[in-house]
């Protein structure tokens, strides 16, 4: 019996006629595409970027960018005078040893125990994928398929599974495809593993199964390169990326800082993006900037951002109005707005916050939808002003659209305005909707504390003022009283929640949201009228 019979062939027998193999020197190299590698390589070998949220885009813009576009520019992209697709210069370049996110596969097991058995001294793997119906792969045939790279890789058809394509005999130049019989395996998203099983090839057996399989595959070297296949190789996986100056790869760089924590690093991507937009993208990249600096604490930058980015959105605005389609992005507009009016009320210039919360409601009442963190801000803004009234209608709006606070900041206006059992029926909403917190139980007994004491009527509520340097409000109860009863109660209060945070980017999180009021203390004065 032959070494390859021995370590392989007999280990293989069952197998159904729907597998293809994949061989790796090291059995310890994970199943992973070449442009994944290349973009770990990118990120100082760190694998769990692989994890994020952001990687997904990042792998795709690396496609467009560092692949297509640059082949495109070199007129690889191009047959007979006409553009192919995304999908088929792809392929061409995966043919040719670029570093693409589809892995090899061959219909031919002893060629991928060929490379299995490429480096002595380490055990090598055999990787055997199923690519039956039910493992959720799809053929595709090159010449006929049109999809572009954001169809493959960001906007993948999850539910028809993973593509697999095979080389046509054009593209079939170098050793390796030569010698894998050219199926290309979408690697991302990443291979299930149910769908993968695979064999390890002892690093003993190697040198004689590589010696029987030179006779029986008649191995070759490869031959020179045409000026496609150095441009591949250029691209290979062995090879840094170079500098991609492509303004979305640095918002993603940029938007790995920010998840990271690490804002001074997210703004300086961010100005790389900003550097290189168009005017189209740029109201989103001084967005996502002045987030950054919000968050950083440099919030009159992020003022300064949000001020630039909704001209460039209005701009913007007011040109796709003019198509025959009308549309408009309202959605951003609406960000902008509501996120520099929590940057101004931050700043305490609360008149502007007022107009800019104002604004973000419009606009939401222009698409339709009731956006509750609005209504929430522009209410606690009115409170701060002492528009209590005005704070109620507000709050009242953002109950309707679901605010989890609302109830109880109405709550505490209502006890403001001596209105204690409308308060205490805002505090039992709240508890009942889920808002269980110190404060709105603290609250709700204390404002049935004071409807005890004064019973159903007979008092009068004096308009709230500030006693002193501590900014807490107070507000004082006449009641009258027998002589027994003419005493005085104190009943501190929690303050209101804070302001929803700022609305965060694509896949990035909001801010943090900021303080609320301070408490308040009702004064019950029994007195002889």
């Amino acid at each position: 019996m032959t070494s390859v019979e021995r370590a392989f062939l007999s280990k293989i027998g069952d197998l159904p006629s729907t597998c293809v193999f994949r061989g790796q020197a090291d059995s310890s190299w994970k199943l992973l595409s070449a442009a994944t590698r290349r973009l770990i390589s990118y990120f100082e070998d760190e694998e769990s970027v692989i994890e994020s949220a952001l990687y997904a885009d990042m792998h795709w813009v690396y496609h467009r960018s560092v692949l297509l576009d640059p082949a495109r520019s070199y007129g690889f992209g191009s047959a007979n005078g006409h553009r192919i697709p995304d999908i088929q210069l792809l392929a061409k370049l995966h043919g040719f040893g670029a570093a693409t996110g589809f892995l090899d596969f061959s219909l031919d097991p002893l060629t991928a125990l060929w490379y299995a058995c490429e480096e002595d001294g380490i055990d090598g793997r055999v990787y055997v994928l199923d690519l039956d119906g039910e493992s959720r792969f799809r053929r595709i045939e090159i010449g006929e398929a049109v999809q572009s790279v954001e169809e493959i890789f960001r906007w993948p058809d999850r539910e028809s599974g993973n593509l697999f394509f095979e080389l046509s005999e054009q593209e079939k130049n170098s050793a390796r495809a030569s010698l894998s019989g050219g199926l290309g395996v979408q690697a991302w998203p990443l291979i299930s593993t149910d769908a993968v099983s695979s064999l390890v090839i002892a690093a003993s057996d190697k040198p004689q199964i590589r010696e029987e399989l030179e006779e029986m595959l008649g191995f070759r070297k490869p031959a020179l390169f045409a000026d496609l296949q150095r441009f591949s190789v250029v691209n290979s996986p062995r090879l840094p990326i170079p500098q991609i100056r492509d303004p979305e790869f640095s918002l993603l760089l940029g938007n790995q800082c920010y998840l990271q924590g690490d804002f001074t690093g997210a703004i300086a991507h961010y100005d790389q993006s900003i550097e290189l937009a168009t005017d189209d993208e740029m109201g989103y990249f001084l967005y996502v900037r002045g987030n950054a600096k919000a968050a950083s604490g440099n919030l009159g930058g992020a003022r300064g951002d949000y001020d630039l980015g909704i001209r460039y959105e209005e701009r913007l605005a007011e040109e796709l109005a003019r198509k025959a389609d009308g549309s408009t992005n309202k959605h951003r507009i609406w960000q902008l707005y509501f996120n520099r009016g929590n940057t101004k009320a931050e700043l305490e210039d609360l008149t502007g916050a007022l107009e800019d919360y104002g604004e973000a409601i419009r606009i939401g009442m222009h698409d339709s939808v009731r956006r509750a963190s609005s209504y929430l801000n522009r209410g606690n803004t009115y409170l701060q002003l002492g528009r209590f009234c005005e704070a109620v209608w507000d709050y009242d709006d953002a109950i309707v659209a679901g605010s989890p606070y609302a109830q109880f900041n109405k709550g505490n206006v209502l006890v403001t305005l001596g209105r204690f059992d409308d308060a205490l029926e805002c505090y039992d909403a709240a508890i009942q909707g889920g808002d269980r917190g110190f404060g709105v139980i603290c609250n709700r007994n204390g404002v049935a504390a004071i409807l005890n004491r004064i019973g159903g009527d007979g008092y009068i509520v004096d308009s709230p003022r500030y006693r002193d340097d501590s900014q807490r409000l107070v507000i004082e109860v006449s009641l009258r009283a027998d002589p027994e009863n003419r005493h005085t109660e104190f009943f501190n209060f929690h303050g209101a929640k804070g302001n929803d945070g700022n609305t965060g980017g694509v896949n990035l999180p909001g801010g943090k949201g900021y303080i609320g009021n301070v408490g308040f203390v009702v004064v019950v004065k029994g007195e002889a009228w």
